[in-house]
């Protein structure tokens, strides 16, 4: 309950502010507050055979809230929350000590019901103040740091790494951070970040440097990431009609610097989108210290689903990405997207179709499938298919 004051209180501040801007400048409501989001209502079923199935249930609603104080200073809180209920939150009794994990400065996570059946989960991801000038932008508090620039793996993004299977969390996590950006020119900036903890080897203090040559966008990055140093650079542009894109970071460990090796993220993709309007998107993922024969895990999904990180995003030496995308009319749209980490000899194989009702309303229907062994010999079959209705606000 003290985390729930806290976070009351943050909204009453905010709402205080904004009103008393409202009732002196005698402006619309609307003028300065923007509040949007969704509920989401998913059926999910997970077997490795027909006769094995298990069934759960997640409603997830989303409240983005953003008031403009003045012309120069905006104020963002993102509200996230879920309710598990069903077979598989049952059997999974540490399902809330595992949703209740906020590794920010400033605890804004808390469980508002935790039983067998059912667990509810709330959080405040996005939770920022940013002060806007004519060449540069201030923002501290809870908000997301986006340095990627790849669609599957972003070696770059070392303040938001995420996993491509999360497909039901768009907004992806924040970061507890202060970022100060420059626009040196039309087409280039430089922006400096950094998280908030005392202990620098828990923290991640970095620059980076945009610029357009050549007609391709690039960048540079170097900074503190926990206990290593991380130096980066990424493109984007075309290679005639297709798009190019490229990502590369190296980590050293900051302890013995002389006699340690580094660790190599890097990413390629290439993209093309068809006159019939079929998108195509390729990737290529390396990972230095990934694997390179099969894993011993029992659960592989957990393994790639584990401990994302821009240094380990995926547990594979090597992994591939192919996604093919399509509308068969102005209502419905299918994919197809398939990851293979070589030598673990891990595919998962991703179909989905998407069904705009109206304006407000979408159906989703997704597969997520894995196809091999581990090492000790346990099949990775797995399939989870999820039954998604949406309705935005």
């Amino acid at each position: 309950m003290a985390k729930l004051f806290r976070i009351n209180k943050i909204i009453f501040i905010i709402s205080f502010f904004t009103s008393s801007y409202y009732c002196q400048e005698n402006k619309k409501f609307s003028d300065f507050i923007s509040i949007n989001g969704y509920i989401k209502d998913m059926k999910v079923l997970s077997f490795t055979s027909l006769d094995s199935m298990l069934s759960d249930n997640l409603i997830h609603n989303r409240i983005n809230f953003k008031a403009y104080i003045n012309d120069n200073i905006t104020t963002v809180l993102g509200i996230r929350n879920r309710v598990f209920y069903g077979e598989v939150t049952g059997y999974n009794s540490y399902l809330a000590n595992i949703l209740d994990n906020d590794n920010g400065a400033v605890d804004l996570s808390f469980i508002l019901i935790d039983k067998k059946n059912i667990v509810f989960h709330s959080i405040l991801d996005r939770a920022y103040v940013k002060y806007s000038a004519n060449k540069y932008e201030f923002t501290i508090g809870r908000q997301r740091i986006n340095w990627g620039m790849n669609l599957a793996w972003t070696p770059n993004d070392i303040f938001n790494a995420y996993s491509l299977l999360d497909f039901d969390y768009q907004e992806r996590a924040g970061v507890d951070a202060f970022k100060f950006k420059y626009f040196t020119k039309q087409m280039s900036s430089i922006e400096i970040a950094a998280s908030f903890t005392e202990n620098i080897d828990s923290n991640i203090i970095a620059g980076i440097y945009k610029f357009n040559k050549w007609r391709y966008d690039f960048q540079i990055l170097s900074g503190n990431y926990y206990n290593d140093i991380a130096i980066g650079f990424g493109l984007d542009g075309n290679i005639k009609n297709a798009g190019f894109k490229g990502e590369f970071t190296y980590f050293h460990p900051k302890r013995n610097f002389a006699d340690t090796n580094g660790n190599i993220s890097t990413s390629i993709s290439y993209d093309y989108s068809f006159k019939n309007g079929i998108y195509f998107n390729t990737s290529y993922l390396y990972n230095s210290s990934g694997a390179n024969t099969s894993l011993s895990n029992n659960s592989p999904l957990q393994t790639i689903f584990g401990d994302i990180s821009a240094k380990n995003i995926m547990p594979s030496k090597h992994s591939y990405f192919m996604q093919l995308s399509g509308a068969l009319n102005p209502k419905l749209s299918i994919s197809f997207t398939g990851i293979y980490m070589h030598r673990i000899n891990l595919l998962l194989a991703i179909p989905s179709l998407s069904y705009s009702i109206s304006d407000s309303w979408d159906f989703t229907l997704i597969s997520q499938s894995m196809i091999g062994k581990t090492a000790n010999n346990i099949n990775g079959i797995g399939t989870g298919v999820f039954i998604r209705f949406m309705y935005s606000y």
